[in-house]
């Protein structure tokens, strides 16, 4: 970056769930946007279960993607100048924009220090397997989503990527089944 530029970050405050278009809009402006993303764990939509043989309870997963990517600080975002000539004026009027967050007279600004550290911490949640996103541990009673045992409870024995292990009592005996994460829910 040359030297007449700022190396600081400066911070924008969006409209409700409008930080995408917000960054978008801002990098059409040739600002340079840091919009931070957080891997979490998506709670799978009921999926219907086809008349194929594999379908069932415990039938594969058809959608494996577990996983979103939402705001680390939902309405807020990172800019800076790329021109020493470039004015932040524009900012407080770019769609999805609601505001550039302010100190007084003086636009808040965050360290490239502290934003590089915000980027590790990105990178190592990105880096983290499901297993450990999720809201399910070992130990957690739910029950199960399934129209065929809709309502019957269990204990969670281990999570993996894309199943979970459950120990459920059926007619009176302890059984240990892997259910797809959508076929659980938290008690």
């Amino acid at each position: 970056m040359p030297e007449d530029l700022p190396t600081a970050w400066y911070v924008a405050h969006t409209k409700p769930r409008q930080e995408r278009t917000a960054a978008e809009q801002l990098r059409r402006q040739d600002f340079e946007v840091y919009l931070p993303l957080f891997k979490v764990f998506r709670e799978p939509g009921r999926r219907r279960v086809s008349a194929t043989p594999q379908s069932g309870p415990f039938a594969p997963a058809s959608d494996p993607a577990l996983t979103a990517h939402e705001p680390m600080f939902p309405r807020y975002l990172f800019l800076r100048p790329t021109r020493a000539t470039q004015s932040l004026s524009v900012v407080r009027s770019t769609v999805g924009v609601s505001k550039l967050v302010m100190f007084g007279h003086q636009p808040a600004t965050l360290a490239d220090a502290a934003v590089q550290a915000i980027r590790q911490a990105e990178d190592l949640r990105e880096t983290t397997d499901l297993v450990d996103i999720s809201p399910y541990q070992p130990g957690m009673a739910v029950r199960l989503r399934d129209p065929a045992l809709a309502g019957v409870q269990a204990l969670v024995q281990a999570v993996s990527a894309d199943r979970v292990t459950l120990l459920l009592t059926i007619l009176g005996r302890s059984q240990t089944v892997q259910v797809e994460f959508g076929r659980i829910a938290p008690l």
